[in-house]
Formats: C-alpha cells, sequence, structure tokens
C-alpha cells in the first residue's frame, strides 16, 4: 500500500506536477484520426494531463492542438470559425494557426503589426496509426513517435478504438498488467444466501460460457503464477494458470521502465 504522500505523487499529472513532467517526455495519442474527419470540420475539446485544449484541422488537413481559450477575452475558441487555416475567434476575430500564431487580428490597425506580438500555446501534433498524437514537453527532449508494430501495418490490418475509463493513470497501468484480478472483477457468481462461494461451481458469466477455454482456466485457477522478465524496453509481466492437462495458460502484459530511469530521484528517495 502507497502512502497518501506518495499516491498523490503518482496520480497528479498536471503541468508543473512530477509525474506531470514526466508524462509530458512521451507522444500521447489524444484523438482517433476519423475524430477530425475533414479539413476545416469542427474543432474538439480535448483534456489533456489537465489541460483544456482544443484540436481541429486546417484547410491543408493538418491537425494543430492550441489552446482552448483566447488569450484576449478568454473566450472558447471551440465556439469559433475553423476557416482558411486557423481558428477564428467568435469574439473580436482574432484568428491563430496550427502554431499558435496569430495570424490575423481584424480590430487592431494593421500598421502596429500587433498580430506578430500575440502567440496561443501550441503543441506540436502528428498522426500515427489512425491516432492523433500531441508531445506536450520541452522541445529539445521530443523523442520519435513510438514504432508500434500495429502503426507499421496497413490500415486493412488494424483496428483502431478507444474508451473512457474513469480513473487516473495509475490505476489503468496496474488494471492493464494485473491478471489476477480477472477471476473475480470481469467474471460473474451466483449463490444461495448461506452458500459459500465456489468459483468452479458458480461460474456463470455469460461471456465465459461462449468464449473458448481460457475463460474456464481463469475461473478454475484464481492463483496465477506472476513472472516478471526485463528487456530493454521495460518489463514483460506473465501470469501462469494451470489448465488441468500439461499445458500452462499464460496471460502476458507489457510495462516500460521509463518512469524508474527518469526519476532516480524518486528512486533514491
Amino acid at each position: 500500500m502507497l502512502r497518501a504522500e506518495d499516491n498523490k505523487f503518482l496520480t497528479e499529472s498536471g503541468s508543473g506536477t512530477g509525474m506531470g513532467e514526466l508524462l509530458r517526455r512521451f507522444w500521447i495519442p489524444v484523438l482517433l484520426s476519423e475524430e477530425l474527419p475533414e479539413p476545416d470540420g469542427e474543432p474538439k475539446k480535448i483534456i489533456v494531463l489537465g489541460e483544456e485544449l482544443l484540436a481541429f484541422r486546417d484547410t491543408r488537413g493538418v491537425v494543430g492542438i492550441i489552446d482552448q481559450y483566447c488569450p484576449h477575452r478568454g473566450a472558447n475558441l471551440w465556439l469559433g470559425r475553423n476557416e482558411e487555416c486557423g481558428i477564428r475567434c467568435v469574439y473580436h476575430g482574432w484568428k491563430f494557426d496550427t502554431d499558435g500564431r496569430c495570424v490575423d487580428m481584424p480590430t487592431s490597425y494593421p500598421d502596429l503589426n500587433a498580430k506578430d506580438l500575440i502567440r496561443i500555446k501550441s503543441y506540436p501534433a502528428r498522426e500515427w496509426g489512425e491516432m492523433i498524437w500531441a508531445y506536450m514537453g520541452p522541445a529539445d527532449a521530443m523523442p520519435e513517435l513510438p514504432d508500434l508494430e500495429m502503426a507499421l501495418l496497413p490500415a486493412s490490418h488494424r483496428y483502431v478504438s478507444k474508451k473512457w475509463q474513469d480513473c487516473n493513470w495509475v490505476q489503468a497501468l496496474e488494471g492493464s498488467i494485473d491478471t489476477a484480478h480477472f477471476t473475480f472483477a470481469h467474471l460473474s457468481f451466483d449463490k444461495e444466501e448461506n452458500e459459500i462461494l465456489d468459483i468452479k461451481k458458480h461460474f456463470v458469466n455469460p461471456i465465459a460460457r461462449m468464449s473458448s477455454d481460457h475463460m474456464r482456466w481463469i475461473a478454475e485457477d484464481p492463483r496465477p503464477v506472476i513472472k516478471i522478465a526485463a528487456h530493454a524496453a521495460g518489463l514483460t509481466i506473465a501470469g501462469g494458470r494451470l489448465t488441468g492437462g500439461d499445458n500452462i495458460y499464460w496471460r502476458i502484459a507489457h510495462v516500460s521502465d521509463a518512469v524508474p530511469r527518469l526519476c532516480p530521484e524518486r528512486d533514491a528517495g
């Protein structure tokens, strides 16, 4: 169990927090490409690591990720017009391109060149594997996009989707690598009020009845043997379950070792 202060450190992801600054050193998937289907189409509000941002596809088809609010009077740029390679604010018409530059200021005298002095927060955006990625960290530390195998394959060989997971990033990470919880969290059991729960006897999950042996093995062996193997990119975590025969059913997950490598002061403490 974590101490309250350790939990606070791990779960806070806003700008200026320890984990927030670390997570900003990586490319983060923020939208599916299909959510911005056409140039000059409707922009999308997004919240990434606690920051309210706006994503849009400009006239050229280039995706921009900028601050959601105009720096002039704080109007929400989501209400603006996506036109001619920029988002135009509905309040005074200030217009910003995908790099956050103010490219038009129709309510100011042109000889003042005021627009050249104004920039809005923006982040580099890339499309990769039918997803839109943002990099929110220091420019001099920007890494390459991740060489995910699914992104290297033709579009016909992948299916890309997303889901809402109402938790912090640590809970999502732990849930994805924890195979032991499948026996209870993702299966259902039925018993009488005074009856002792028997996993094998009361295994009634409808998904399990439809699918193959692996669901039965998850139910029948609730105590997987956990094995961990280190490699260049991090750790491989495997949980082995008995199958009733000579084989062992292994569920495998991967986790990067970037956190301990980039936070040595936390390890030392």
